[in-house]
C-alpha cells in the first residue's frame, strides 16, 4: 500500500480521500428564502451538498459570511 501512495505522489495523482470538509456556501430555497442545506468543500477538492431535510432542485447558493 505504501508503494502505491508513493507512486501516486510521484506521478501527480491527487489523494481522493475525504478527510476534512468546510461549509463554503449556504443553500437557500428560491421560493421561501429559507436555509435548506450547506455546500461543503472537501480537502481533496470535491464539493458536496449537505441537506437539512430532503434535497431540493429550486435553490440558490449564498457564500458563508465569516464572523468579524
Amino acid at each position: 500500500m505504501a508503494h502505491i501512495k508513493k507512486t501516486q505522489q510521484s506521478v501527480g495523482i491527487r489523494n481522493t480521500t475525504r478527510l476534512t470538509g468546510e461549509a463554503t456556501m449556504r443553500i437557500l430555497c428560491k421560493k421561501t428564502n429559507t436555509l435548506v442545506g450547506y455546500l461543503y468543500q472537501w480537502n481533496n477538492g470535491d464539493v458536496q451538498p449537505a441537506w437539512l431535510n430532503e434535497a431540493m432542485a429550486d435553490v440558490r447558493y449564498e457564500p458563508m459570511v465569516e464572523a468579524a
